[in-house]
């Protein structure tokens, strides 16, 4: 493998991916079109009518109902629910192809992740069976049968229960793992002063609970202390402390068990407790998942997104449970996903709704639970009321400053249904709400995170919740500038030979659109390399799944407009071929725009016929022939 580039590398794995046999692995694919393409149920939304269309021509896939689409990385990445690095990783061992080390190599007597995943599926083993089989785990099993945790339920969640003996996890651990990797792996810690190990605090005497990964790998345990344990100051729950291979903040229990529940509802329900989500699978809610003992944050969210169209967070009835719904709409608000709102009653949590009125009427409140923006207007109008003048503006103020934490929705359609449904309830001006809506953004600073998304700077978490709104914007609702430019990287992608014309003429600076000037870019770098930008050459160098959605969906709408008769047929008696039209009318536009710039510097000089220099007069000039061409050649504005 040495002397091939990144990109030489993604693509020899990709050349080596069928994805027909890829996709037919997790999916039934039926031919269509004498074998040039299959179909199959899409695996990302609720899809009872095949709308998922795989092309081994291109090597791509797209959902014709719900939009995604992509390459063989792609599809790993939203079936699976992982990042590119682990898709290619995974694409690599499938298609026999080994990858380099991409980090330096590791010191002598350091500690490889592989290890401390190996080191924690032996201690949550060690820990499960002798929670069934030990004898001193007989309390532990008559606190969840107390708990109505039935057999199959601990034996498919892998719980397990570590005895009241400080040494039990070192002692069964030793001539296997190294102290060194089993304190690594958050399975031991020194003993106070410093002396010797002991098995870490969280472990002694409680039901474990095994966090895994989105791929099921145990990463950590969290802890529940029996009801009659000795050390009852400690906290009921623990959790592993975060480490190399665990960060609480960026999983969610549960979520190796209900993934494809979640993409079969297309419904995630996010509960507070381990035994909430437990109990809730154990009843059928088979799409439940749970925080770690935190709050929700928005990695969690992002990870959610990965499976789930619709979102019902599940909150204790009780103030502590209102508050934190609050805070979650914050965060969600603005995530391209739909939010909805449950409070149980009387200030039950979700283990003792189940426990009392069964998972049928769970199911009846999952499944009419408000929207985020509803709720919140709920809970503001019973706060303050809307019987007076008062009351509705408080009510004004209160749905606003929830607008202001989401930058993200600055301008959307989303914001604008929102904007205009709050001044119809309210019975205030849209005018007068829009402009308050202005003060508060100006008081917090949320316009500058705004200002970015416009210019389409996406750089890290935001930035990719802020990419994947702009594809869905730019799919939906293009601008007519958005029109022209999508032909422009049609073009390429169709006739990526005519790469050398199209730079000659264009440069990015001439793009409006944030994301089609990184495709453009793409194109560009590829033939720098000496390489012609076709779709599967700029597949292979993108890494961002949004940017390959779009790019498929592109080039999949070229292929049903006959795009590439159109290129390949010679220009008209008269008039231009596809992509001399669409370069001239990008130069026209870079020309009125250069023009438009000039002429408001000069508006206000009334000395300016007497002091134009020699370069307005041939901008003007410029300008003029610009727009008798135009006419001529009916060229429409841009």
């Amino acid at each position: 493998m040495s002397g091939l580039t990144a990109a030489d590398i993604k693509e020899l794995v990709r050349s080596r991916t069928d994805i027909v046999q890829l996709i037919g692995e997790s999916l039934t694919l039926h031919p269509e079109r004498g074998g040039r393409s299959f179909k199959g149920l899409c695996p990302f939304h609720p899809d009872h009518n095949p709308s998922l269309t795989v092309n081994p021509e291109r090597q791509t896939y797209k959902c014709w109902s719900c939009g995604e689409g992509g390459d063989c990385f792609s599809f790993v990445m939203k079936y699976e629910g992982v990042g590119f690095r682990e898709a290619l990783e995974q694409l690599a061992r499938r298609a026999g192809v080994e990858l380099p080390r991409l980090a330096a190599p590791r010191a002598e007597g350091s500690i490889s992740k592989q290890q401390l995943f190996d080191a924690l599926a032996w201690a949550e083993q060690e820990c499960h069976r002798f929670l069934l089989q030990g004898a001193a785990a007989q309390q532990a099993r008559e606190y969840l049968r107390s708990r109505h945790v039935r057999e199959d339920t601990i034996v498919r969640f892998r719980l397990g229960y570590h005895p009241d003996d400080w040494n039990w996890l070192l002692e069964r651990g030793r001539g296997k793992f190294a102290v060194d990797v089993l304190q690594a792996a958050g399975l031991v810690e020194s003993r106070d002063g410093g002396v010797g190990y002991r098995d870490k605090f969280l472990f002694v005497d409680r039901v474990l609970f095994p966090i895994r990964d989105e791929r099921g790998r145990c990463v950590a345990f969290g802890g529940r202390m029996l009801p009659d344990a000795k050390l009852q100051k400690a906290g009921k729950y623990l959790n592993s402390d975060d480490g190399p291979v665990f960060h609480k903040s960026r999983l969610l229990y549960g979520l190796d068990q209900a993934r494809d529940g979640i993409r079969h509802t297309g419904t995630a329900v996010v509960m507070e407790g381990y035994v909430d989500c437990i109990k809730a699978h154990q009843a059928g809610v088979v799409n439940a998942v749970a925080t770690l003992g935190t709050a929700l944050t928005e990695t969690q969210v992002a990870l959610l997104k990965r499976f789930a169209q619709r979102v019902v967070l599940v909150y204790d009835g009780d103030r502590a449970g209102q508050s934190a719904a609050a805070r979650a709409i914050e965060k969600f608000l603005a995530q391209d996903v739909d939010i909805r709102i449950l409070t149980l009653p009387d200030e039950l949590d979700p283990d003792e709704f189940l426990e009392t009125h069964g998972v049928l009427e769970l199911e009846r409140l999952i499944d009419t639970a408000p929207e985020a923006w509803e709720f919140q207007y709920r809970q503001s109008v019973g706060t303050h009321g809307v019987g007076t003048i008062a009351g509705r503006l408080r009510v004004l103020e209160d749905m606003l400053k929830l607008l202001t934490v989401a930058a993200g929705l600055a301008g959307s359609v989303k914001e604008n249904l929102l904007l205009s449904q709050l001044s119809d309830r309210l019975r205030i001006g849209e005018a007068d709400v829009r402009r308050r809506l202005r003060e508060l953004r100006a008081q917090t600073g949320a316009s500058a995170a705004n200002r970015k998304v416009a210019a389409g700077e996406f750089r890290g978490g935001e930035g990719d919740a802020a990419r994947q709104a702009a594809v869905v914007s730019l799919q939906q609702h293009p601008t007519k500038d958005d029109l022209l430019e999508c032909e422009l990287v049609q073009a390429l992608f169709t006739a990526p030979s005519m790469i050398g014309v199209v730079r000659q003429v264009i440069g990015l600076d001439d793009l409006r659109n944030a994301l089609l000037r990184e495709l453009v870019a793409v194109c560009f770098d590829l033939a720098d390399q000496g390489e012609a930008p076709a779709l599967e050459r700029v597949l292979a160098a993108v890494e961002c799944p949004h940017l390959k959605r779009l790019a498929v969906w592109l080039d999949e709408d070229a292929a049903q407009r006959r795009l590439a008769e159109k290129l390949t047929n010679a220009p008209s008696v008269g008039g231009a071929g596809l992509l001399q039209e669409i370069l001239e009318r990008l130069s026209w536009r870079r020309l009125e725009e250069s023009h438009e710039t000039r002429k408001g510097r000069l508006a206000g000089k009334p000395e300016m016929p007497k002091s134009l220099d020699a370069d307005m007069r041939e901008l003007l000039k410029q300008a003029a022939s610009y727009h008798r061409q135009r006419a001529a050649r009916k060229l429409p504005s841009s």
